[in-house]
């Protein structure tokens, strides 16, 4: 049995010949394609916009207490039981929990 191995140069040469009496390995060439769509690049910069906003208010504005609860939305995904799936929620708000002020996200 032979073994395929896979190699992505930077640029491709020339075409190789194929012979059929050849017994040194080859080199096929593959043409380099994007590996990310458009809809996991959409999520990936919604998941690293929530990440920031959790991470800029993590203090109370008011107290500097770090006793902060943030207030979402309804509006997560849900899984297949129907329950709310941690962290899909839009977020609108903050709350202290020491002095209950609140501030917008």
């Amino acid at each position: 049995m032979s073994i395929l191995k896979i190699y992505c140069p930077e640029e491709t040469l020339s075409e190789t010949t194929v012979s059929q009496t050849e017994s040194q390995p080859m080199i096929l060439p593959f043409s380099r394609r994007l590996t990310r769509s458009p809809q996991l690049e959409r999520q990936t910069d919604w998941v690293l916009n929530r990440a920031r906003v959790l991470f800029k208010n993590q203090q109370c504005p008011a107290c500097n207490s770090s006793a902060i609860e943030k207030l979402e939305l309804r509006d997560g995904l849900l899984n297949r039981r129907n329950r709310l799936i941690p962290g899909t929620s839009t977020v609108v708000g903050f709350r202290c929990e020491s002095c209950d002020t609140e501030w917008p996200a």
